[in-house]
């Protein structure tokens, strides 16, 4: 077969399947997700970015520890490491409101920093729009704010707070354990 026959019989399959060919479905605007783990404490809806959480477990026997603040439950053996294990809610001023069945440990690895928070419970994972997110603070009580980055709306209106484990393992307060 000779080259012009050969592209004639091309162009020819080419406008028959032109013209029963669909346009490919217009991709609607990308919006990013954030991946979160949410939990509650003190009666609110809390996050804390998927890639800041080393794991989730239950609660663990601990050693206590001597001369610390009441909010430090101890320490616990994680698979060889030393886990210290934080009362969040204490933490903050509050207490635990959860069946301790419910509760768990929200283990963080962050800035050489170890440690697992005492949670009512975990709410599961979820994924918010980055352009939902709100950096307004008034609405957090102002004890709550140094550990918030901002919030999210859930689908029902909920205000979840998003957690700043940065802020929280770099803060002075939760650094200064020792019982004065």
């Amino acid at each position: 077969m000779p080259a012009e026959n050969v592209i004639q019989a091309m162009n020819k399959l080419h406008q028959c399947f032109a013209t029963g060919a669909r346009p490919l479905p217009a991709q609607l605007d990308y919006v990013p997700l954030v991946p979160v783990i949410c939990f509650s404490v003190l009666g609110l809806d809390w996050a804390v970015p998927l890639d800041e959480v080393a794991e989730l477990i239950e609660i663990q026997n601990c050693t206590p520890l001597p001369g610390v603040k009441p909010w430090v439950l101890g320490v616990s053996n994680l698979r060889g490491k030393l886990l210290p294990v934080v009362d969040f809610a204490q933490f903050l001023g509050g207490q635990l409101a959860a069946v301790p069945r419910l509760q768990r440990i929200v283990v963080l690895d962050r800035q050489d920093t170890f440690v697992g928070l005492v949670v009512d419970a975990i709410k599961g994972m979820r994924q918010f729009s980055r352009e939902g997110f709100e950096t307004d603070k008034a609405e957090v009580a102002p004890a709550l704010r140094p550990f918030v980055q901002g919030c999210y709306r859930s689908d029902d209106g909920v205000r979840v707070l998003l957690l700043s484990p940065d802020a929280l393992v770099e803060s002075g307060v939760f650094q200064d354990i020792a019982l004065a």
